[in-house]
């Protein structure tokens, strides 16, 4: 479901975008625009802008009209906004960086240019106090929503691959002794000597041990 947040403003009175990131960065915020504008009436009547918040990108959907537009669909606001002319609305769903960053962006406009910030959807004025709030409580839930490994599997990941590591080495050992063997009974052969009958059949049963292994292996579990 979607919602809005609308600020109203004096149209002469938008700060321009390094402004605003800078009174945002003020704040102690670590937020930046990505889109290349110079002040909010300069874009588009419906339009995105890119943000990075905390490392990570958003697309926040903006919708610029006269206030006259808006106040025809909120027309008991007209009392309030007398000294207001222009409304930004911001479109945002359940995310909860958008929405800390649509906050974020509010603040910097509060504090630049003395924007009323309305909820529309509840139809209430929104505090400075109120959109802070709500800022550390979306970055919370983000935090805590957001997956980590726990340490338990990395620790028994980093087991299984030394395990895998050794069982490797031991196979690689193995692949030399019977080679080795092999050899050693091809040249006990050569010389037709009586020797070749022992390590033959140490190399036979090697093979069959390793054969068996090797089924067992194959063998589906049940």
């Amino acid at each position: 479901m979607s919602m809005s947040l609308i600020n109203f403003v004096q149209k002469n009175k938008l700060p321009t975008k390094i402004e605003l990131e800078n009174r945002i960065k003020e704040l102690g915020y670590d937020f930046k625009f990505l889109t290349d504008f110079d002040t909010f009436d300069n874009l588009n009547k419906i339009d995105t802008i890119d943000c990075l918040l905390n490392g990570n990108k958003i697309f926040v959907e903006i919708y610029l009209n006269p206030i006259t537009e808006i106040l025809s669909d909120f027309p008991n606001l007209k009392k309030d906004l007398s000294d207001k002319n222009f409304g930004i609305s911001f479109s945002f769903g359940s995310e909860e960086l958008v929405c800390a960053c649509i906050n974020i962006i509010s603040i910097g406009l509060m504090d630049l240019s003395q924007s009323i910030v309305f909820y529309a959807d509840d139809e209430v004025f929104c505090t400075r106090k109120m959109l802070i709030d709500d800022i550390e409580a979306f970055l919370d839930h983000n935090i805590e929503g957001t997956y980590s490994i726990p340490e338990e599997a990395i620790e028994e990941n980093l087991r299984f691959d030394e395990l895998k590591k050794k069982e490797k080495k031991i196979k690689n050992v193995k692949t030399v002794i019977l080679w080795g063997l092999l050899f050693f009974v091809i040249i006990l052969m050569k010389r037709k000597s009586i020797y070749w009958i022992i390590p033959s059949i140490l190399l036979v049963l090697v093979l069959i041990k390793s054969q068996i292994n090797l089924q067992k292996k194959r063998k589906p579990r049940r």
